[in-house]
C-alpha cells in the first residue's frame, strides 16, 4: 500500500513540475518564432486548457471517476505527453508571426489551439488527482506544489544545458514515464487502448514512446546542427544548411551562419563617402531568429578595418582623452574591435547572454576567429549592464550601446510589448553617472527619419539628465545620423569645446548629418521642441500634442519601444491596417504589434465566452439571485486581480533581474509555492467571519499597494548586488502577496459550496476565466499606464471583495429565513 502511495505521489509531482516547465519552454520558443510580447500568449493558453480540464472532472460522474481515479489520471497523462509534442511541432511550423495582420486571425486559433490541448489533460489529471483520489487533499496538494515549484527552477537549468526543442521531447518522455506511476491493476480495461486496428497496453506504449524520444533527443544533441528546429524566424524561413553554430539557453537562441569570403564589411551607420575597395571575411550572428550583428575575422592587423573610422556609431571616439570605454552588448565583438581600433587603453566588454561571451572567449573555432579575447587592456565577461555599472567604481570616458535591437524588429514593432531595462531614465542615469567628467555615453538607433522617430531616445536622454540635476540638457546632447542610424552622445558634464570641435570634424569629413550639437545644430520638428524642454513635465506636454507616446520609458513603464497609444484604439486600429504615407514603418510596426495584442484579447474574450461561460451558463439556476451575483463578482475579482499583480510582476522583476525568462520563472516558483502556503494556511485559519474576510481584503490590497509605491526604491537599493541577491529580493516581495491571495479561492469554494453545490463548476469556471482575461489586459495596462499602476489596480479588486462578502452573507440570511 505505502509503495502505491509514493508511486502516486510521484506521478502528482512529476506531471506537476512538467506542467509549470513546459510553459517556461514554450515561452522560450515564442520568443523565438515570433515577437518577444506573444511569449506571454502561453499563460493565457495554459490556464485556458487547465481550466477545461478541471471543468471537465466537476461536470462528470463523480463515482465513476473516484472508481477509476488511477485509469483517468494515467490515461490523461499519457495524452499530456502525446500532445506535448503537438504543441511542439505547431510552435516550431506554423507561422505564427504575419506581416499580415489578416493571416494572424488563422494563425493564431490553430497554435493556441494545438498549445493548450496538453494543459486540458493535465488539467483533468490535476484535478482528479486533488479531489477524487482516496488520499489526504492537504498531502496531495503540497506534493503538487513542491512539483510545480521546483519545476520552475530545474526548467533554468535543463535550458541552460539544451536547446528548448529538445527539452520539450525530453519533458515529453518523462511524461509518459509519468502515467506509469498512477497504478492500474493488470486485468482493468482501461489498461488497454486501440491503435491502428490492434489492443495495446497503455504501459506499453507509454514505455515505447519514452525510449524512441529519448533517443530523438539525444540524436538531436549529438549533431552540430539539429534536425528538430523552429522553422519560422519571426518573419523569415530558415534551414540549418547556412549554420554554423546553433545554442540555446534560458535567454536566447543564436545562430552563427556560415563564413563569407571577400564581401564589403558591414557597417550600421555608413559614410556615403566610404570607399568601396573594403574587403572582409566575416560571418553572421543572429539572435533569436532576427537581432543580428557581424562577426568579423580579425588576424590582429588593425590596419585592415580602418572602415570602422566610415560608421556613425563610432563617431564618439573621435572625441578627445577617451582611454577607457565600456562596451554594453559586445555581441560578435565589433563594437570592441571599433574601441581598440580609436586606440582606448582599457576596455570593459559585457554581455547578458553567456553564450555569445563564450563564442568570443573560450569555443573553438570560434573564439580564434574573432581574435579579441586575449588583447591587452580588455575584459570579456557575462553581466547584465545596469548590476555592473552599479557596481563598477571605476570613471569611464566612454560607454557604447549600439544596436541592441535591429531595423526589422524594430520596424515590425517586434519589442513594442516587451519591457527593455536598458532603455529607461534611470538605466541611463546609472550609465551617465558612471562616466568621467568629461566622458560621454553614446547609442545608436536604428531611425531611418530622426525628426520623428529619434523622439524617444532623445527624451529618455533628456529626462536621465533631469533626473541627474542637469537644467540644460540641450548642452549635454549632440545627435548624428547616417543612412537608417542615428547616435545620440549624452555627456556628464556641458561638452568642451575641443569634444564638439572633433565630432564636428568628423561629422563634416564623413559627411554624416548633424542633428543636434551644442553651439550649431538645433533640430526642428518635435525632436526640436524635446530639445527645448526644461522637464520631464514639459516633454509630456508635448507628447499629448502628438499622435504617438514619446514620453520617457521609466522602470515602471519600460515600453520603450511602443509609442502606439493603448488609449486610442481606432488610431492603432488604422495604423495597423491601413498603408498611408502619413505613417512612417517604425510607427505602423510599433501599431500592429499593439493591434495583435488587441486580437489576442478579443480571442481570449470568445474562447471564454464561447467555450466556458456559455456552456457553464445554462448550468446554473436562478441566475438572477443575489448569491448567483455576488459569487460570480468574486471569482471574477480574485481571477482577475491575481493575474493583475502576476503579470504586473512578471514585467517588473523582468527589468529588475535583467531578463523576461528569469521574472517569468521567478514569479511562477514564488507565486505558486506562496499561494499554496496561503491556501493551507487557510483551512487552519479560515475567513469564516465577516469581520475576518473583510480584514483580508483590504489587507491584501494595502499590501499591493505598498508594494507597487516601493518597488522604484526597492529596485534602486539592491540594483547593484548580483543575481542570487535580486531573485531572494524578488521572492520576498512575492511570497506575501502570494500568501494572502492564496486565500481566496479556498474561502470562496467554502462560502459557495454552504449555499449550493450546485454552482461549484459555474464558479470555477468563471475564475478561470477571469485569469485568462487578466494575463492579456494586465499588459495592455502595463503599457497604457505603468505596471505600479497596475498593481494598485489588482489591489483594488481585492478591497472590491468586501462588496461580495457582504452581498453573499445577505444571500445566506436570505436563504436561512425563506
Amino acid at each position: 500500500m505505502k509503495d502505491r502511495a509514493l508511486s502516486f505521489y510521484t506521478g502528482v509531482f512529476m506531471i506537476s513540475g512538467m506542467v509549470m516547465a513546459l510553459q517556461v519552454m514554450q515561452s522560450r520558443i515564442f520568443s523565438v518564432t515570433s515577437w518577444y510580447h506573444l511569449s506571454f500568449l502561453v499563460i493565457s493558453v495554459a490556464m485556458f486548457g487547465l481550466t477545461l480540464g478541471a471543468l471537465k472532472i466537476y461536470r462528470s460522474d463523480e463515482e465513476d471517476f473516484r472508481k477509476n481515479y488511477n485509469v483517468i489520471a494515467r490515461n490523461h497523462t499519457v495524452a499530456f505527453a502525446f500532445f506535448i509534442l503537438i504543441g511542439l511541432f505547431a510552435q516550431l511550423y506554423i507561422p505564427l508571426v504575419s506581416q499580415d495582420i489578416f493571416k494572424t486571425f488563422i494563425y493564431l486559433p490553430i497554435v493556441a489551439a494545438a498549445t493548450s490541448a496538453a494543459y486540458y489533460h493535465a488539467g483533468v489529471v490535476i484535478t482528479t488527482v486533488l479531489t477524487r483520489s482516496p488520499y489526504p487533499i492537504g498531502r496531495v496538494y503540497g506534493v503538487d506544489l513542491l512539483g510545480a515549484g521546483l519545476g520552475c527552477l530545474a526548467v533554468l537549468l535543463v535550458m541552460e544545458t539544451i536547446d528548448s526543442p529538445t527539452g520539450i521531447l525530453l519533458l515529453s518522455a518523462m511524461a509518459f514515464i509519468a502515467a506509469l506511476c498512477f497504478p492500474v491493476p493488470a486485468d482493468h480495461p482501461g489498461r488497454k487502448r486501440l491503435l491502428g486496428g490492434t489492443t495495446f497496453d497503455v504501459k506499453d506504449l507509454a514505455v515505447v514512446f519514452s525510449v524512441v524520444l529519448v533517443c530523438v533527443s539525444a540524436a538531436n544533441l549529438s549533431v552540430k546542427r539539429p534536425f528538430i528546429y523552429p522553422l519560422n524566424l519571426k518573419t523569415l524561413t530558415v534551414t540549418q544548411d547556412d549554420v554554423d553554430y546553433d545554442g540555446w539557453n534560458s535567454i536566447s537562441r543564436v545562430l552563427v551562419t556560415k563564413e563569407r569570403e571577400d564581401v564589403p564589411p558591414f557597417l550600421w551607420g555608413p559614410s556615403p563617402v566610404l570607399p568601396k575597395d573594403y574587403k572582409v571575411t566575416r560571418k553572421q550572428l543572429v539572435i533569436d531568429g532576427d537581432a543580428g550583428t557581424p562577426i568579423t575575422k580579425f588576424d590582429g592587423d588593425f590596419s585592415k578595418h580602418s572602415y570602422l573610422e566610415y560608421d556613425v556609431t563610432n563617431i564618439a571616439y573621435t572625441a578627445p582623452g577617451i582611454e577607457k570605454a565600456a562596451i554594453i552588448g559586445v555581441g560578435g565583438g565589433r563594437d570592441l574591435m571599433s574601441a581598440r581600433y580609436f586606440g582606448v587603453d582599457q576596455i570593459w566588454a559585457m554581455d547578458v547572454n553567456p553564450i555569445q561571451i563564450k563564442l568570443i572567449t573560450t569555443e573553438p573555432g570560434f573564439a580564434e576567429y574573432i581574435n579579441l579575447k586575449d588583447l591587452p587592456g580588455v575584459s570579456i565577461f557575462n553581466q547584465e549592464a545596469r548590476s555592473w555599472f552599479r557596481q563598477n567604481r571605476e570613471k569611464l570616458d566612454l560607454i557604447q550601446m549600439s544596436l541592441i535591437d535591429t531595423w526589422a524588429a524594430t520596424g515590425a514593432g517586434a519589442f513594442a510589448l516587451s519591457e527593455n531595462g536598458l532603455y529607461t531614465v534611470e538605466a541611463w542615469s546609472i550609465f551617465v553617472n558612471s562616466l568621467s567628467e568629461t566622458g560621454l555615453f553614446t547609442v545608436s538607433r536604428w531611425a531611418e527619419d530622426t525628426e520623428h522617430e529619434f523622439t524617444r531616445t532623445l527624451s529618455v536622454a533628456m529626462g536621465s539628465l533631469f533626473n541627474l540635476g542637469v537644467t540644460d540638457p540641450s548642452k549635454h546632447i549632440a545627435i548624428f545620423h547616417s543612412e537608417r542610424i542615428s547616435t545620440i552622445i549624452v555627456s556628464r558634464s556641458p561638452m568642451t569645446t575641443e569634444q564638439i570641435e572633433a565630432m564636428r570634424k568628423t561629422a563634416q569629413d564623413k559627411q554624416f548629418e548633424i542633428v543636434m550639437l551644442p553651439g550649431y545644430a538645433v533640430p526642428g520638428d518635435v525632436l526640436g521642441e524635446i530639445a527645448k524642454t526644461r522637464s520631464v513635465e514639459e516633454i509630456k506636454q508635448v507628447s499629448d500634442r502628438l499622435p504617438m507616446d514619446v514620453t520617457p520609458s521609466t522602470d515602471m513603464r519600460p515600453f520603450f519601444f511602443n509609442q502606439a497609444r493603448m488609449s486610442r484604439p481606432f488610431e492603432v486600429m488604422r495604423m495597423a491596417l491601413t498603408v498611408d504615407s502619413q505613417y512612417n514603418m517604425l510607427y505602423a510596426g510599433q501599431a500592429k504589434a499593439l493591434f495583435n495584442l488587441l486580437i489576442i484579447i478579443a480571442f481570449s474574450l470568445l474562447m471564454v465566452i464561447f467555450v466556458i461561460i456559455g456552456p457553464l451558463l445554462k448550468t446554473v439556476q436562478d441566475k438572477g439571485s443575489l448569491f448567483i451575483k455576488a459569487g460570480s463578482l468574486y471569482f471574477v475579482l480574485i481571477g482577475l486581480g491575481f493575474m493583475l499583480i502576476e503579470i504586473s510582476f512578471l514585467q517588473a522583476l523582468g527589468v529588475f533581474l535583467g531578463h523576461p525568462i528569469y521574472g517569468l520563472s521567478i514569479v511562477l516558483f514564488s507565486l505558486i509555492l506562496s499561494a499554496g502556503v496561503g491556501s493551507l494556511i487557510s483551512e487552519h485559519v479560515p475567513l469564516n467571519r465577516l469581520s475576518r474576510q473583510l480584514a483580508w481584503a483590504f489587507l491584501t490590497c494595502a499590501y499591493a499597494v505598498c508594494i507597487s509605491l516601493s518597488m522604484p526604491s526597492i529596485f534602486d537599493t539592491y540594483a547593484e548586488s548580483e543575481l542570487l541577491t535580486r531573485i531572494l529580493v524578488s521572492i520576498a516581495m512575492i511570497f506575501p502577496a502570494g500568501t494572502l491571495m492564496g486565500f481566496g479561492f479556498p474561502t470562496g469554494l467554502t462560502l459557495t459550496e454552504k449555499f449550493d453545490t450546485r454552482a461549484t463548476a459555474w464558479f470555477w469556471g468563471i475564475n478561470g476565466a477571469a485569469g485568462i482575461l487578466g494575463s492579456t489586459v494586465g499588459i495592455a495596462l502595463n503599457m497604457g499606464i505603468g505596471i505600479d499602476r497596475t498593481m494598485i489596480i489588482g489591489g483594488a479588486c481585492y478591497a472590491l471583495l468586501s462588496i461580495c462578502f457582504l452581498g453573499l452573507h445577505a444571500a445566506a440570511k436570505r436563504k436561512a429565513l425563506a
